[in-house]
Parts: structure tokens; sequence; C-alpha cells
């Protein structure tokens, strides 16, 4: 099963590769001096202006060249970034996917089942708080570049920035752990959970909700990694955390202990945690580390103007989920875990648009507060050039992954029968949403954050009405497909019709 996923991993990656390679080419916007481009001047009989229209010649060359050289630099340095990083978003869906494998395997189609509602509590929880790392990503962005003029940014800035959001992601994980130990049951019958799946949808929950503050502040601390351009360090410690998750889920799961769901929590549990502490060890090796403090009354201000309008965006987009998870409930078991298996990969696959918006959030912010408004706009289009890119050539990977490959996940026929059918809206539902992450990413960078709430809701309400209509889960994927790709349109457009709401005028430099 892993060699399938990394299989298809790679064939999505060659594709980023051969779009990004694509943008190399030297293109109309710095067009190259080229001989009998002007009509010819008269021959006129003197070194001294031959010299000179010579000279002015070279010249031109000269700086076209230099233009094109700084451009495919650009685009060498867009692809270093994005490629480690694609690796590092993408490792916790895959490790979910394992869980789904061992567990479907070992359990079966009720395995399955239980772990849909047990997943929705414990990552659409750390979901919810995904907004503090965001908001990380664009205070850190900002504070690091403000003193990148000459070379490497302010590493001090952005730690400091760093670490309101770090004190305040331990405290409400810590505080996600006592509800997780305290009030799941209650957390289950309020989700009008089937009574026979509860037991190890509880087992599931307790195990990962035990480490809900490592989790988030782990997201905290990979912002900082991100926003420093170091996606290398994280892959790194990452990759090692999912090889300790498998062999965790074989000791755990198969072998000798059949633990279950119960057994496959445990040993991501044990992941997160050496995931987490190698990471801050990382960070302080690197005098990144942020302190944990009692943030200032100012702090918290600046915290908040990313934190208020990206939580109120985030409860839209989680409520959506839930909705569609609540659909799936009145499907019966057989659906729902068919439901389970084809979510898994929807969100396995839509985090390879992650290292677009991580380009967005890093790239523009400092352009946008310069005013630069030729550049942004030119980052914005290959952006979104290669957002297509990836979501024709992902969303084809998901849908054949959906179906050919559902037996790697379940032994029953009636879940494979179900992944299936929804094969070709997982497809669509992957490629709107890639698209939707990339211009998310500019979105968060223009801080317009108005305009992404109103058309967040109304995206909400359209969906929640067809969901009621919706009788497989199929139907489902289809409602999520119209949400994302309705807000991915309008971004689209306001995006550019604001020119990413750039006032101030780039200087121009003769």
């Amino acid at each position: 099963m892993m060699s399938r996923h990394l299989f298809v991993s790679s064939l999505t990656i060659v594709a980023l590769f051969n779009a990004i390679s694509a943008f190399q080419r030297p293109t109309a916007s710095l067009p190259l001096i080229r001989k009998h481009s002007f009509p010819p001047l008269p021959r006129i009989h003197s070194p001294h202006l031959t010299v000179c229209f010579a000279g002015e010649n070279e010249t031109d060359t000269n700086v076209s060249d230099e233009k094109e050289k700084a451009s495919d630099s650009s685009k060498r340095q867009m692809l270093k970034f994005a490629v480690p990083a694609l690796g590092i978003y993408l490792m916790q869906p895959l490790l979910s996917n394992i869980d789904n494998s061992f567990v479907g395997r070992t359990v079966g189609s009720a395995g399955l089942a239980a772990l849909s509602p047990a997943t929705l509590c414990i990552d659409q929880a750390l979901y919810l708080f995904s907004f503090l790392s965001r908001a990380t990503t664009g205070l850190a962005s900002r504070a690091y570049a403000s003193n990148s003029s000459g070379g490497a940014g302010s590493v001090e800035a952005a730690r400091d920035a760093a670490s309101p959001a770090l004190t305040v992601s331990l405290v409400c994980g810590a505080a996600l752990t006592l509800m997780y130990a305290f009030r799941t049951p209650a957390l289950l019958q309020l989700l009008n959970v089937d009574p026979l799946l509860r037991t190890s949808a509880t087992s599931y929950i307790h195990w990962r909700g035990a480490t809900a503050w490592a989790a988030m502040a782990q997201n905290v601390c990979l912002s900082l990694f991100v926003v420093t351009r170091d996606v290398i360090t994280p892959l790194k410690i990452i990759s090692c955390a999912a090889v300790a998750n498998v062999v965790g889920d074989a000791l755990f799961c198969v072998w000798p202990i059949r633990g279950g769901c119960g057994g496959a929590a445990a040993a991501t549990t044990c992941a997160t945690l050496i995931s987490s502490f190698w990471m801050v060890a990382a960070l302080r090796k690197k005098q990144l580390l942020p302190g944990l403090r009692i943030p200032k009354k100012s702090e918290l201000a600046s915290l908040g103007e990313f934190t208020g309008p990206l939580l109120a965006i985030t409860l839209t987009r989680m409520a959506g989920f839930l909705n569609m998870q609540r659909r799936a409930m009145t499907l019966g078991v057989t659906a729902l875990a068919g439901y389970q298996l084809s979510m898994n990969l929807l969100i396995f696959f839509i985090l390879f648009g992650e290292p677009l918006s991580q380009l967005g959030q890093t790239k523009l912010p400092g352009l946008i507060e310069d005013g630069n408004a030729k550049e942004a706009m030119a980052t914005l289009k290959s952006i979104l050039l290669l957002s297509v890119f990836a979501a024709v050539g992902v969303g084809c990977a998901a849908c054949l992954t959906a179906f050919f490959g559902p037996g790697l996940f379940s032994s029953d026929l009636g879940v494979q029968a179900v992944a299936k059918g929804a094969a070709p809206m997982l497809f669509l539902a992957v490629a709107m949403t890639i698209m939707g992450i990339a211009i998310d990413g500019a979105m968060m960078a223009s801080r317009d954050f108005g305009f992404m709430l109103g058309t967040g809701i109304v995206s909400f309400f359209v969906q929640a009405k067809l969901l009621k209509y919706c009788g497989s889960v199929q139907a489902i994927l289809a409602t999520f497909a119209v949400r994302l790709g309705s807000y991915t349109l309008f971004s689209i457009i306001r995006a550019f019709a604001t020119n990413l709401r750039i006032r101030k005028p780039a200087k121009q430099t003769r």
C-alpha cells in the first residue's frame, strides 16, 4: 500500500516539476533583441557612431539576459521550495491512509466506519485551530521580510512574531486534550454515532487526543521553518516520524498487539511526540525557537487581526465537513465506510496544493507591502498556472486510486464498490480544491478576509441546501466540488479585479 501511494505521489511530483519547468522558457514579457527586429539604419561611415550603436545593442541584450536569468533563478527557487514542502504536507494524510489500511484489514468495515466519526472529532478540531499556524505564517513572513533586502531575513523578528501563536496553541491544545479525556462519549452522542461503533471510536479519540497540544504546537513550529525557507529540516523530521508510525501500526494492529482503532491511534500518538520534540530541538539549534510568555496587548491585537477572521473562515469550512459527515452517516455502515475511504483519499490528494498556498503566503506579503503590483501579479499568475497543471494531474491520480486501489484499504466488496462509484466526483473535488488552496494563499497574503468569509458563508449555505438531496457518497462529493469551485472562481476574479488590494504604486527606477 505504501508503495502504491509513493508511486502515485511520484507521478504527481513529476507533473509539478514539468509544469514549473515550463515557466523557465523565455516568454514575451522578456523579449530578446534579435537581428532585424527594427528597420535597418543607414550605413554611416563613422567609427564613433558604430561603437555607439554596438554598445547600446550589447547593453540591451545584457539586460534582457540578466532578466531571463533572474526569472529562471526565481522559478528554480520556487521548485526547490515546493517539492520538499509537498512532502511535508503529504505525510500526515499518507499516514491516515496507512492507518485506514491496517484497520480495514485487521478489523473490517466496522473499524473503518468507526474511524469516520473518530477522525472527524480529532482532525476537524485540529483543523479548526489551523488559523494559528496560518497567522504565524503571515506575521512571521512580514517580520522576516522586513530585514530581507540585503539577503537573509530577520530571524529574531520572525521568532518574536511567532511567540504569541505558540503560547496560544499550547494553551488551546491542552484544553482540547482535557475535553477529549472527559467529554468524548458526549461528543459521539452529539454526533449521533451508531452505538456499535462508539467503543472503537472512543479508543481512537482518547489516544489521539492525548497529544493534541503537541500536534498544535508542531504546526506553529512548522510555519517558522517554512517562513525561513527551510523545508528540508522538517521534511527529514516528519519522514522519520512517518517510519515510526508505520512500524507502530504493525506492532499495535497486527502483531504482537491487535489493538484495532486504538492501536492505530497509539502509533500515531508516538509518532506525533517524536516529531514534535525533534522539531523543537531543531528550532532551538537554529535559534528560531519562540519563547513561551504571556503575550502583550499589542501582540494579541496583531495576532487577532489574523486569527479573528481566519477563525471565522475556518469555522464555516469545518461546518461544511460536519454537514457532509452527518449526511454520510444516514447512508448505512457500508456507505459510511466507503465515505471514510473516499474522504481520506480526498484529504491526501488535496494536500498537493498546499505548497502553492505557502508560496503565496510567503512570497506575496513582501511584494504587497512594498506596493510592487507588477511583480506580485506576475507571481500570482505563475502560481495559478501551476495550480491548473497540478489540479488536472493530481485529480486524475486521485480518481485512478479510488477506482483501482480500494482493495488496498478494505476487503469488503461493498465498500470497494462505493469508492469506485465515487471516483469521478473525487477527481472533480480534488481538482477544484487544489486551485482553491492556491488562490487561498494569495487572498490571505492580501488580507482580504472579508471577501473570503462572505464567499465562504454563501457557499456553505448553498452546499447545505444541496446535501439534503444527496443519497450517495458521490453526490456528497459533488456538493463539495460545487462549493470549492464557486469559491475558487470568485476569488480569482476578486484578486485580479482588486490587484491584490495593492494601492501604493511600485517605485520605478531608471
